[in-house]
C-alpha cells in the first residue's frame, strides 16, 4: 500500500467532519440498518450485480434488506451509505494503485467503498469484503457459511487487492462451473475464456485441417523418416501453409470479431517436420520452438490488432537459443506437463531442465501464459498429494514474470480426489501467492468437514509426510502401484483407514458431513482396490490364502468395490480416468481379473522359454515366469505386463508332463496413446517332445482405429483335444504404426499377461 493512498485516506477522514466520525457505524443492528447500498446513476451490469449480491448476502445475516439507491436518490452528502463500483463519492486517486482486475475494500467506521476499475473487480470487492471483514465462507458451490451474530460494526478497513496473476483459471474442477463459486473467488472460467479467446491451443489441425489439405497437398504437413503424415505437425519452412493458414483464421476472426486472442499451435504431438528446410532452420534457431516462433510471427504481423498464441509444449517447450525473439502480440503457453509434483520445481533436481527453459523464456518475452497441471490424469481419484507444491510453484512462475495462470484440474466435467480443498487453495493462491496456506487449510477443513477435521488435516498431512519420506516421483500419469513402498503402502493405508473411520464418528448425526468423509474416502477406497488386483500384501489382496494352499476370494474386497461403484454414481464421479474409464468398467476389470486368476491353468508356475526380447523397461519384474506367475494384468502395462517392442513375442511352455491340451488363451494390452497395440496375428502350437510341433489354431484380429481408450483383448484357440507337454504361443505386432497414428512409422509395442492352458 503506497503512501499516497495513506494521504488519500487521512484526507479523507477530516473531510468527513466529527458528526460523521461519531455517527452510528453498526452495518445492521437487532434486524435493522440505516445503510443504503449506492451505485452510479450509470452503474454497468457487473456493478448492479455487486450490489444486488450485496443486499442479498447481507439479508442472510442481517435479517434486514438495505436499500438499493442510484447516487441521485442519495438523500444526503453525510448519509451513511456503502459505495459499490465507479461512483462520484469515491475519493479522488482511491484506485490510482489498482491493477488489473484488482480493487479497494476501504472503511471509515461509517462510510464503506467497495470498487475496482474493470471487468468483474467490484464484484470481487464486495464478495472479499463479505469474506474477509464478515466471515463469510464460500467453500464449495453447496457449502456457503454464513456468519451469526445480530450486529456488524464496520471497522477501519484501507486494502488495495491487486492479484498476483492477471489471468487465474482452474480448468475443469466442478466447482469452478458454478459462476458464484469462480467470482467469490476471483477466478476466471470457461465462459470468461470463450469471451476473449476465438480458437484454444492444438490448432494446427483446425486451421490447416489434414482432412481437407492432404490428399491435394501432402507437402503441407510433417515428414518423418522421409514420408508426409497427415497426424503430425505443419511443414512451417513452406510458405503456402503460412499464406493458408492466415487466410483461414482471417475467416475464423470475421465470425468472432470481438475474440481478442487466437491460438495458432502445434497439435498433441511430437510429430514435428523433419523436411530437408525445417530441419535447417530448427538448426539456426537451435530448437524446433525457434521455427515455431519465426512462423508465428509472421502470423501476428498479419493480425497486429490481436494476440497470438502458440505453444511452447513437448518439443516445443525449450526456448529458442538464439536468433529471434517472439513479436509483442505474440503469447508463449508453456507447460509443464513433464514436471514430477513430489517436490516443488524450483528444488527439484529432476526439474533443472524445466527451471532453464521457464529462465529462457521470460528472458525473450514478458507475455507467458502458464499452463500447470495439478490432477493425475490416468487415474483421476487416486490420491495425489501435491497440496504442498501448489504454492511453491506459483510463486516461481510469478517470479519469472508469469501473469496468466492456468491450472489444469481434470478432464472435461469430471470428478477427482482433494478436489474441494484443492480447488480452494488454488483460487487464494492464484490471487496472492504469499497466502498463508496452513490457515487456509484449516479454516476450510473447519469449515467444510466441520468436527471430522482434526482427522482430514492429518489424513492430508500424513500422506505428504509419507511420500516426502519415500523419495518416490508423483506423476501426473501415475498409478496407485507407484505409491505402494511410500505413500500408498499397506502399513500407510491401514493408518489413513483408521483417521476415516474416526473422522466418520465426529460427524455420524450429520448426513451432508458424513458424505463429504465419504467422497474423501473414496479416494483410498480406489487405490485399496488397485492394490489388491496387484496383490500387494495379504491385506491389500483380492485372496485369502488357504491352509491347502488355494486361495479363497475375498468377500470384504467385493463388498467395497460394489460400495465403490455404487457411491461414485451417487456422487456424480462418471470417469476415473482422463479419456474414460468408468466405475461400471473399473467394476468390470476387477471381474475379469478375479476369473482368469482363478481359471484352473495347466501353465501355472511352469518354466517359461522365450526366443524373442522383451523389453527390460517392462519387464513386469521376473520377467518370462509373469507369463505363468498367477498374477493377471490389469488397466495398467506399467506392473505385470511385459512388453515387446517392435519384435514379436515367441513363448514355450513346459507343462512337465504329457497332458490333453483343449484350449490357450492370452491376454493383450490395447492403449495406442502410448504406442500398444494388439497383435495381427496369435498362433498356438503344441508338441510331446518339443522336436515335432503341431499347429493347432490361431486367432487374428483388426487394430481399431481408437486412439485414447485402453482396454484388455483376450485371445482364445479352442482346439480338438491334443495330447502335450509344450505348449507354443507366437503372437506377431504390427510391421509398424498404422497411418492414421501420429507416430506413423514407428515400430510398436505388444504386451502380454498370463498364458492359460486349458
Amino acid at each position: 500500500m503506497n503512501n499516497n493512498f495513506f494521504r488519500i485516506l487521512s484526507f479523507l477522514i477530516l473531510a468527513l467532519g466529527a458528526n460523521v466520525l461519531s455517527a452510528q457505524n453498526y452495518l445492521y443492528k437487532n434486524k435493522q440498518s440505516d445503510y443504503q447500498i449506492v451505485i452510479s446513476d450509470s452503474a454497468s451490469g457487473v456493478e448492479v450485480y455487486a450490489a444486488n449480491e450485496l443486499q442479498r448476502l447481507l439479508a442472510e445475516c442481517a435479517h434486514c434488506t438495505l436499500p438499493i439507491l442510484k447516487e441521485n436518490q442519495l438523500p444526503a452528502k453525510d448519509s451513511t451509505f456503502v459505495s459499490v463500483g465507479l461512483t462520484n463519492l469515491l475519493p479522488a486517486g482511491i484506485l490510482d494503485s489498482v491493477c488489473d482486475d484488482g480493487f479497494v475494500v476501504v472503511a471509515d467506521g461509517c462510510r464503506l467503498y467497495l470498487a475496482g476499475k474493470e471487468k468483474k473487480s467490484t464484484l470481487y470487492a464486495v464478495y472479499d469484503f463479505l469474506e474477509h471483514e464478515m466471515g463469510f465462507r464460500l467453500y464449495a458451490p453447496t457449502a456457503l457459511s454464513i456468519p451469526l451474530g445480530d450486529d456488524f460494526k464496520i471497522p477501519n478497513i484501507q486494502r488495495i487487492e491487486n492479484p498476483d496473476f492477471s489471468y487465474r483459471e482452474v480448468l475443469y474442477y466442478y466447482p469452478n462451473h458454478s459462476q458464484l463459486y469462480a467470482d467469490w473467488h476471483h477466478l476466471h472460467n470457461r465462459a470468461d475464456m470463450k469471451k476473449e479467446w476465438g480458437i484454444f491451443v492444438h490448432t494446427f489441425r483446425h486451421l490447416v485441417p489434414a482432412e481437407r489439405y492432404f490428399e491435394e497437398h501432402p507437402e503441407w504437413f510433417s515428414e518423418i523418416n522421409g514420408k508426409r503424415v497427415k497426424d503430425g505437425q505443419l511443414c512451417l519452412s513452406n510458405p503456402q501453409v503460412l499464406e493458408t493458414l492466415c487466410r483461414n483464421l482471417d475467416s475464423m476472426m470475421k465470425l468472432n470479431p470481438d475474440a481478442k486472442i487466437w491460438s495458432v499451435s502445434n497439435n498433441d504431438n511430437y510429430n514435428n517436420c523433419t523436411c530437408e528446410h525445417c530441419h535447417r532452420m530448427d538448426s539456426l534457431y537451435g530448437s524446433p520452438a525457434g521455427t515455431l516462433v519465426n512462423f508465428i510471427n509472421q502470423v501476428a504481423r498479419r493480425f497486429p490488432d490481436k494476440t497470438i498464441s502458440t505453444l511452447a509444449y513437448q518439443y516445443t517447450r525449450q526456448a529458442p537459443q538464439r536468433n529471434i525473439v517472439p513479436d509483442s502480440n505474440v503469447n508463449i503457453m508453456f507447460c509443464s506437463i513433464e514436471c514430477g509434483r513430489q517436490e516443488a520445481i524450483e528444488t527439484s533436481p529432476s526439474e533443472a531442465s524445466f527451471r532453464k527453459d521457464m529462465e529462457e523464456w521470460s528472458k525473450l518475452t514478458n507475455n507467458i501464459f502458464v499452463w500447470d497441471y495439478v490432477v493425475q490424469f490416468r487415474n483421476m481419484l487416486n490420491p495425489f498429494p501435491n497440496l504442498h507444491v501448489l504454492q511453491p510453484n506459483l510463486q516461481f512462475f510469478k517470479n519469472h514474470g508469469v501473469k496468466l495462470m492456468f491450472e489444469q484440474g481434470t478432464g472435461a466435467d469430471n470428478k477427482t480426489s482433494w478436489m474441494e480443498l484443492r480447488n480452494y487453495l488454488l483460487a487464494k493462491l492464484l490471487w496472492n501467492t504469499n497466502a498463508d496456506v496452513s490457515a487456509l487449510t484449516t479454516d476450510f477443513c473447519n469449515g467444510y468437514y466441520g468436527p471430522a477435521s482434526v482427522y482430514i488435516q492429518d489424513f492430508f498431512a500424513e500422506m505428504t509426510k509419507s511420500l516426502l519420506a519415500s523419495g518416490k516421483r508423483l506423476d501426473i500419469y501415475g498409478y496407485p502401484i507407484h505409491g505402494k513402498d511410500g505413500y500408498l503402502s499397506p502399513s500407510q493405508i491401514s493408518y489413513y483407514q483408521s483417521l476415516i473411520r474416526n473422522a466418520y464418528q465426529q460427524v455420524k448425526n450429520d448426513p451432508v458431513l458424513t458424505d463429504r468423509v465419504r467422497y474423501l474416502e473414496l479416494s483410498l477406497d480406489f487405490a485399496v482396490l488397485e492394490l489388491a488386483m496387484s496383490n500387494v500384501s495379504s491385506e491389500l489382496s483380492f485372496f485369502i490364502p488357504q491352509n491347502d494352499g488355494s486361495r479363497q476370494i475375498n468377500e470384504a474386497m467385493l463388498r467395497k468395490a460394489d460400495d465403490f461403484v455404487r457411491d461414485c454414481h451417487r456422487f456424480g464421479i462418471e470417469n476415473l480416468e482422463e479419456m474414460g474409464y468408468s466405475p461400471e468398467e473399473f467394476r468390470a476389470n476387477i471381474d475379469n481379473y478375479l476369473r482368469k486368476s482363478t481359471i484352473p491353468n495347466l501353465a501355472a508356475g511352469k518354466m517359461v522359454k522365450l526366443y524373442t526380447h522383451y523389453s527390460p523397461k517392462y519387464d513386469a519384474t521376473c520377467g518370462a515366469a509373469a507369463l505363468t506367475d498367477g498374477v493377471s494384468g490389469i488397466l495398467n502395462y506399467n506392473y505385470n505386463w511385459l512388453g515387446f517392442y517392435g519384435e514379436p513375442l515367441w513363448a514355450d511352455i513346459d507343462l512337465e508332463t504329457v497332458q490333453s491340451v483343449k484350449k490357450v488363451s492370452l491376454d493383450f494390452y490395447f492403449y495406442p496413446l502410448s504406442w500398444i497395440f494388439l497383435p495381427k496375428k496369435v498362433e498356438v502350437y503344441v508338441s510331446k517332445n518339443e522336436k515335432k510341433w503341431e499347429k493347432v489354431g490361431e486367432e487374428s484380429v483388426e487394430n481399431p482405429q481408437l486412439l485414447a481408450k485402453a482396454f484388455i483383448k483376450t485371445f482364445q484357440v479352442n482346439f480338438k483335444s491334443k495330447k502335450a507337454r509344450y505348449v507354443r504361443v507366437i503372437a506377431y505386432p504390427l510391421s509398424q504404426i498404422p497411418e492414421w497414428h501420429r507416430a506413423v512409422g514407428n515400430p510398436c509395442w505388444i504386451f502380454c499377461d498370463e498364458i492359460v492352458v486349458e
